[in-house]
């Protein structure tokens, strides 16, 4: 009983033990510096914002493996997108929350969570600093919307982000360059064991 009921927990928690003991303790002036910097990153990335964009991707399952163009279409809290390949059929399609494609089973993110993913930021109320290292600090959100996010506090932005969704734990990585979405994504569904990897072409404002 007690196996099971620890095999439940979600995963995100035991990814912030892990993380927390790479962390050391923060001082007030430190964490106010960290808060000072996720605030103009929050800014920069105008989350609200209705958006079209596009990417290079690669969705991978196991060892099935699809890549082609991925158009994602930001309208106030619907998400939409669509995986074509090189000669423009469909692959795999995102809707109501859920990713869908022949080769791979349906993975549930919910829109929110994958519009922040893809913005590399993290929205709702301020997050608390549990921890430094290196020029990164430890962000965590509590509650119904729990996550862990390690910020680059030179560049102003999130290099990791972890969310509690539907099916587990969901993970997304980052690196440059931003404009102010992070120009390259990871995102590990760690269930299934899916992986969307992305590499951003362009981000227009819808018309």
């Amino acid at each position: 009983m007690r196996a099971r009921a620890a095999a439940a927990l979600p995963a995100i928690l035991l990814l912030a033990s892990a993380c927390a003991s790479t962390f050391h303790p923060v001082t007030a002036p430190d964490a106010a510096r960290a808060l000072d910097a996720w605030t103009l990153a929050i800014r920069d990335a105008d989350l609200g914002k209705d958006a079209n964009l596009l990417y290079d991707a690669v969705v991978s399952q196991g060892v099935a493996s699809t890549r082609g163009t991925l158009a994602v279409r930001l309208r106030g809290e619907r998400v939409e997108a669509s995986l074509a390949g090189p000669f423009g059929a469909p692959l795999a399609t995102y809707a109501d929350g859920q990713l869908r494609g022949e080769k791979i089973a349906s993975v549930a993110i919910a829109p929110r969570q994958l519009r922040a993913l893809l913005a590399g930021v993290w929205s709702g109320e301020a997050p608390e600093v549990r921890g430094q290292r290196s020029g990164q600090a430890l962000l965590v959100w509590s509650g119904s919307d729990a996550a862990r996010g390690v910020l680059d506090l030179a560049q102003g932005r999130l290099v990791r982000l972890s969310v509690s969704g539907p099916q587990g734990e969901i993970e997304a990585r980052y690196a440059g360059p931003w404009t102010p979405w992070p120009g390259a994504v990871v995102i590990d569904e760690k269930r299934l064991g899916s992986r969307l990897k992305l590499r951003l072409l362009s981000r227009e404002p819808s018309a």
